[in-house]
């Protein structure tokens, strides 16, 4: 019986638990902390494990759990799990080394003065300095399917999860799932993070020139990322835009509620349709669904849907296989990402962006 660790948004912890119920029957829940579960399996190894899940940020098989691990030991440990599975996948080559916190707070939950990555950045510094044998690729992020990465979680400060995975298209490169994007002084909201961090993920093939309409623009941290990588973009939304958005050439903005723009309002060729709306999921649907009719040229989507209640994650299914069908989408996919909220983020491609 092999162990699976799973990383996800603290708060999120229930519905990742009856989702992989509802996609791994086998899995059986083992222990939980917010923002790190783990369960057991029959699997004789969870490290090139597929796991079908939205809420899992970075997942894989469990080796050892380290305890006083901040004293100096947990970097020895660390060294010894990493030798133990070159020798047992008989690697020679460097691993890819994450070392990530888990989540301790809902995202905007935060304590006044809390520091997340302070933990992880200091157990980073101590395996580094005791890897004098190489074990560990000098950069530790993983971008090519196949590399084996070592995960070092640091559950609390002196208790560290160690684990491994073996990269796909199913995990993020980023430690934990979770890439350190600044946000520009200039930027109007932390949009800017959802969206380039959305980016990161689905690999979208977004290209300069191309032309985005966002849904729920207000007041246009995603317009404004758009914007910076030389796309022109429309924003439909009755709020209030920030100034550093308007005043770019590139940028249009319809100021009204979304159902009630017409065809003829819209621009002639739109390549890629966005939201993130306030609004329950039934609503944000609805409403791409009403624009991407008015838009047939569409490579694809970026949307942002909103979980008013955690008991809306059991329907996520319905709504990819109703944006699939009435969006005529080759491929759809969803992930919550590490700066999304109580929210999903949903990528989809249709023919036409399959193509690029």
């Amino acid at each position: 019986m092999a162990f699976l660790f799973v990383a996800c948004q603290s708060g999120a912890e229930k519905a990742l638990k009856a989702e992989l119920a509802r996609e791994h029957s086998g899995l059986k829940f083992a222990f939980s902390r917010p923002g790190f579960v783990t369960f057991k399996g029959d699997e004789e190894s969870f490290g090139r494990f597929e796991l079908d899940s939205v809420f899992a940020r970075a997942y894989g098989e469990s080796l050892v759990t380290l305890k006083q691990a901040a004293s100096g030991a947990g970097a020895q440990g660390v060294l010894e799990a990493a030798r133990g599975l070159k020798e047992r996948v008989k690697l020679s080559a460097p691993l890819r080394l994450h070392v990530f916190e888990r989540d301790q707070h809902p995202p905007g939950e935060e304590p006044q003065g809390f520091r997340p990555g302070v933990l992880a950045d200091q157990a980073l510094r101590m395996i580094r300095a005791e890897d004098r044998e190489g074990l560990f690729a000098a950069e530790s992020q993983a971008t090519v399917p196949g590399e084996l990465v070592l995960d070092v979680i640091v559950v609390d400060e002196n208790e560290w999860w160690v684990g491994w995975h073996e990269h796909s298209s199913r995990h993020h490169g980023s430690p934990g799932g979770n890439p350190r994007i600044a946000l520009p002084k200039e930027a109007p909201s932390r949009a800017y993070l959802k969206l380039e961090e959305a980016l990161l993920w689905s690999r979208a093939p977004i290209k300069k020139g191309d032309r985005a309409v966002e849904i729920g623009s207000a007041p246009g941290g995603a317009c404004f990322a758009l914007l910076e990588r030389g796309l022109e973009v429309f924003g439909i939304d009755p709020g209030e835009m920030d100034p550093v958005v308007l005043r770019n050439p590139r940028y249009r903005h319809l100021s009204k509620s979304v159902m009630f723009v017409e065809e003829d309002e819209l621009p002639s060729k739109v390549d890629w349709l966005l939201t993130d709306m306030n609004a329950e999921p039934s609503v944000a649907l609805y409403a791409v669904e009403r624009i991407a009719g008015m838009c047939p040229g569409l490579s694809g989507v970026l949307l942002t849907i909103k979980l008013n209640e955690w008991s809306l994650a059991e329907h996520i299914p319905e709504y990819l296989d109703r944006l699939r069908k009435n969006l005529g989408l080759s491929r759809i996919r969803a992930t919550q990402l590490a700066h999304n909220r109580r929210e999903i983020c949903v990528y989809g491609l249709t023919r036409k962006g399959m193509a690029r």
